[in-house]
């Protein structure tokens, strides 16, 4: 659905280096809650590669969780 959402909105959910970026360059603008990445975690499909803006953490997450998203536009 997160996916779905920013292909809408004329993005792409951000991979795992962007999100790192956006914490490390953007965090007062986003939400301080897990948001979804654009990476399947490797060792079990049915989870998804999530960070955590308040901390910067990234975590393996069901695909299934209703977490918030944010779009990236890659130039």
């Amino acid at each position: 659905a997160a996916m779905d959402w920013a292909s809408a909105v004329g993005g792409q959910l951000p991979d795992r280096q962007e999100q790192a970026l956006l914490f490390a360059n953007c965090k007062p603008h986003l939400e301080a809650a897990w948001h979804w990445s654009s990476v399947t975690y490797e060792e079990n499909a049915s989870c998804a590669w999530s960070c955590y803006f308040s901390y910067g953490y990234q975590y393996d997450t069901r695909k299934s969780y209703e977490g918030c998203a944010v779009a990236v536009r890659r130039v």
